[in-house]
């Protein structure tokens, strides 16, 4: 999603040339009628001179009128006519673009009787204040101070930082070396060479053509040394607004990219070529509070000396603090590091529904999985099906049968490989979810209907709106499927999808005994859900009892040594088709010590024991 525009590089529009006469005549604006003194021929100027469209008016006042800017004119004084001419003052109010307010000036137009009527003797001095005749009006925006983004504490996580623009200047080079050079400079630097080639060819002869932009801090991790020695090479030092390093908490922090074409042609002119947009997350969400807003500036250009006439001051950009721990969201970004497929980290706080940390891993990430990624939690959602037994009547002791495979409807689902074959059979309900006994759920399916499901999904914050500053997907539970989709869905596949973040405000909700609900933003407070059946202390202290059997009987045994707060948490496993068509799996785990819950997701990793957990593990143990 694309913002309004945000900061403008150059001025808004390049000055029009103005000619060097000393004084020009419109010779169309004449009044006939030998009655008229000028009087009425002065008046109807004014209107004349608001609505523009002459030559003279193009040259002084074309570069202001191309803003968007409007102006009301009207006669102050017709003056006295002396020798067949008269001179008006005239009240000049230009309403500004992007509530830049108003600029309110005086001119004076001399008007001429002739033998066909009264005609103005135009001059630019009639149009802008005291100009010369070979001045004209620019317009150049005034850019804000950058804001910031930070962490909880004050830490800055985007802001500007210093960087060098790599590239090729074309002025540099002969046309028969252009390829040759972008080629080797994009195998340099490990952009795509066919993309980068066309471009300098597409570029103006004396044009310099970026190729990547870096971050100072981050020189010694490209050959720059090797680039310095292609043809043509150039690199240009700035400042751009950027995330503490690259790949910072994607999706949360969003990032600022120069408009596309499609940007300027969907805007409906509030996006020009040149600007820049902010796209996604806490930037898009408060775009204004953190680029500021453009000042302008209007001057007298084309005479000896350049002359400000009018200024608009910026807005300068403020500080925007999140709830993201810095420290915490390095430690997650350290913990999933060595993950090769799609993952994310989302760890909250429970009392509050703090986004603590949202991390990705290295690769295969084309959006913010942590966030957005709409999955099959697996067994993690056998959270949200033991709230719903335990409000059918069910408690922690009520047997349950787990047999190796079940059937329901015609279908035949079976356990995970990795259940001990032993534990099959009858075994009370606490058991089946400390070993996440597939058959045991979905064979309640009678027990809790599929509107009763959705419910407790409800209570443990799944489906509830995105945390403003967010995008984000918090999950669906469809209370009319039936049948086979009713019993899957007990069990966390079915139609049943989250995210690692709704999934993590699931287990939150558990440890806070209430429903969560997640925020980014520091200082705007969330808006609580509606939630037809809140959670209860004896629900709540029952199913943190259930899950906390999952770490001291279960799949999570090996938190059951971290020192401090008791641990709860649960894994899930989700069976999907990959791309080869073979079957693959999601691996899961949601986890909760203290004041802290973490869900950890793999796309293609192994159970969620094997794969998430040892993640999970490392960043508890990082407390």
């Amino acid at each position: 999603m694309a913002s309004a525009p945000t900061r403008r590089r150059a001025p808004w529009i390049v000055a029009i040339a103005l000619a060097a006469a000393a004084a020009l005549v419109i010779g169309v604006l004449v009044w006939r009628g030998s009655a008229d003194d000028g009087t009425e021929a002065a008046e109807q100027l004014a209107a004349t001179l608001a609505e523009g469209g002459s030559d003279l008016d193009e040259q002084v006042l074309g570069d202001l009128r191309e803003t968007g800017a409007t102006p009301e004119v009207s006669l102050a004084d017709a003056g006295e006519a002396e020798g067949g001419a008269r001179t008006a003052t005239y009240d000049w109010t230009w309403t500004l673009p992007e509530d830049a307010g108003t600029w309110e000036y005086t001119t004076t137009a001399t008007l001429e009787r002739g033998e066909d009527g009264w005609t103005p003797q135009l001059t630019p001095a009639a149009l802008g204040p005291e100009l010369e005749d070979d001045e004209h009006l620019t317009v150049r925006t005034v850019d804000p101070e950058l804001g910031t983004i930070t962490d909880r504490d004050g830490t800055q996580l985007f802001g500007p930082r210093d960087v060098k623009v790599l590239g090729l200047d074309k002025s540099q080079l002969e046309e028969d070396q252009l390829e040759d050079a972008a080629r080797e400079l994009a195998g340099v630097l490990g952009t795509d060479a066919d993309r980068y080639a066309e471009s300098v060819a597409g570029a103006g002869e004396e044009a310099f053509v970026p190729a990547l932009t870096i971050r100072v801090t981050d020189e010694d991790d490209y050959a720059l040394d090797e680039a310095e020695q292609v043809p043509g090479f150039h690199a240009v030092e700035e400042q751009r607004a950027l995330a503490a390093e690259r790949d910072y908490a994607p999706g949360v922090l969003g990032s600022l990219r120069e408009a596309t074409a499609e940007d300027v042609e969907n805007s409906e002119g509030e996006i020009e070529a040149g600007d820049q947009v902010a796209t996604g997350g806490v930037l898009a969400a408060q775009r204004e509070q953190i680029l500021g807003t453009d000042g302008l500036e209007i001057l007298a250009t084309g005479g000896e000396e350049e002359r400000s006439l009018h200024q608009v001051d910026p807005v300068d950009g403020t500080a925007v603090r999140t709830t993201l721990d810095d420290g915490l969201q390095r430690r997650a970004t350290a913990a999933i590091a060595d993950e090769d497929s799609p993952s994310a980290v989302i760890a909250l706080q429970p009392s509050t529904g703090d986004v603590l940390a949202a991390a990705l891993g290295p690769t295969g990430q084309s959006y913010p999985v942590g966030l957005v990624g709409q999955y099959a939690p697996g067994s993690t959602f056998k959270t949200v099906t033991a709230l719903s037994l335990l409000r059918a009547g069910l408690t922690a002791d009520t047997e349950v049968e787990c047999p190796e495979t079940a059937t329901v409807a015609g279908r035949s689902f079976k356990n995970a490989d990795s259940m001990d074959p032993s534990l099959f059979g009858t075994m009370p309900l606490r058991s089946a979810i400390a070993h996440s006994c597939n058959t045991a759920m979905l064979l309640q399916h009678e027990t809790v209907d599929q509107a009763a499901l959705a419910d407790a999904a409800t209570t443990l914050g799944i489906g509830q709106e995105a945390p403003a500053g967010l995008d984000a997907f918090m999950g669906s539970v469809d209370p009319e499927d039936e049948g086979v989709e009713h019993a899957a869905d007990m069990m966390g596949q079915g139609r049943v999808l989250t995210s690692p973040l709704a999934m993590a405000t699931v287990l939150a909700s558990v440890q806070n005994g209430s429903t969560v609900t997640p925020r980014i933003l520091a200082d705007v407070e969330a808006e609580e859900p509606e939630v037809p059946t809140p959670l209860t202390e004896d629900e709540t202290a029952q199913m943190q009892e259930l899950l906390r059997g999952v770490v001291t009987d279960g799949s999570l045994d090996d938190f059951a040594d971290l020192p401090g707060d008791p641990v709860i948490g649960k894994t899930g496993t989700a069976e999907y088709t990959d791309e080869d068509g073979e079957l693959a799996l999601h691996s899961w785990v949601i986890v909760a010590q203290g004041d802290l819950a973490v869900a950890v997701f793999v796309e293609d990793g192994s159970y969620g024991s094997v794969t998430a957990g040892p993640i999970a593990r490392e960043i508890l143990a990082g407390q």
